[in-house]
């Protein structure tokens, strides 16, 4: 598996670049030159805090969140009752520390909205995330409680999902980032990205009468963030969405890339051998909407704090 050989490389195998702490490899990639390769950042290193800043540095270098942004949205998961050590949801202080860096960008209005699962004031506590949104004088919305925020929206593209009622600030910001949890999900394989959507719409219980793993797919042709951040520091083998898991492992990554279906399809090698066993990313590459085969991306690993 992928995962057994990610950070097999000694330190000389590593090019120094003018980061402190930080150094890149890029994996070699065959493929016709003519066919797009996205780009995914694989950041590894046990301070949470570090590694945020460090995919910052990354995202500032290639793009930032687009010019003249001012408003971002962004959608983290903190739908469970779950302390930050037990894996369920976005670690708070990845959100604080982007928060806190994407108002440096220049970005002046910062919006979080979640639709939890649980009640919004006992896990937006629990999680910890409350008190980083707070920290970055970010706001975040309640999306169980605040229901005049969702919107209409139709989905074209969509196969099962056709339209939905989506929340206003993802709709509405110059600029949308999606920062989901990776862990075992027992309806949908794994919950990574593009699963993380469902947290933006108001009635998500259609998606599990509908063809789940189709809905998800459906979904990501509309809402297409500028960057997916992929939390993997430590992740849920078994007994997810909420756990407790019996089995918690700690890669300590983030997996980073504009392209959401690249990104997800990494992520899903850390849990199983072949991305294709989460039927949501099959049909996301029957759909055209992307890649999930590692091979053809371009993958740039990038160890913090050596």
């Amino acid at each position: 598996m992928m995962h057994d050989q990610c950070f097999s490389f000694s330190r000389r195998d590593f090019i120094k670049t003018g980061a402190a702490g930080v150094a890149v490899l890029s994996a070699p990639v065959t493929l016709l030159a003519d066919v797009p390769k996205p780009d995914v950042w694989v950041f590894h290193g046990a301070d949470k805090t570090k590694l945020m800043k460090a995919c910052l540095e990354m995202v500032n270098a290639n793009g930032g969140f687009g010019k003249q942004t001012r408003s971002l949205a962004l959608k983290v998961n903190a739908a469970w009752t779950r302390t930050p050590e037990e894996g369920a949801n976005t670690h708070p202080d990845l959100v604080a520390t982007f928060l806190k860096g994407a108002r440096e960008f220049g970005v002046t209005k910062l919006d979080v909205p979640e639709h939890p699962c649980h009640r919004g004031d006992e896990s937006f506590k629990r999680s910890g995330i409350r008190d980083a949104v707070k920290s970055a004088g970010a706001k975040m919305i309640d999306m169980k409680k605040e229901k005049k925020y969702f919107s209409d929206v139709t989905i074209p593209k969509g196969q099962s999902l056709t339209s939905a009622r989506v929340t206003k600030h993802f709709l509405e910001a110059d600029a949308v980032v999606n920062m989901p949890v990776a862990k075992h999900h027992g309806g949908a394989t794994l919950t990574m990205a593009m699963k993380n959507w469902m947290g933006a719409v108001e009635d998500r219980r259609v998606w599990h009468r509908s063809n789940l793993h189709q809905c998800i797919a459906d979904f990501s042709t509309f809402m297409k963030p500028a960057w997916t951040i992929i939390d993997a520091t430590r992740i849920m083998m078994d007994k997810g969405p909420q756990g407790p898991a019996k089995t918690l492992k700690k890669p300590n990554l983030l997996v980073v890339s504009k392209d959401q279906v690249a990104a997800d399809a990494y992520t899903a090698t850390l849990f199983h051998d072949d991305p294709r066993k989460v039927k949501y990313l099959a049909l996301a590459a029957e759909m055209g909407m992307g890649v999930i085969d590692a091979a053809q991306m371009n993958i740039h690993r990038v160890e913090v704090g050596v």
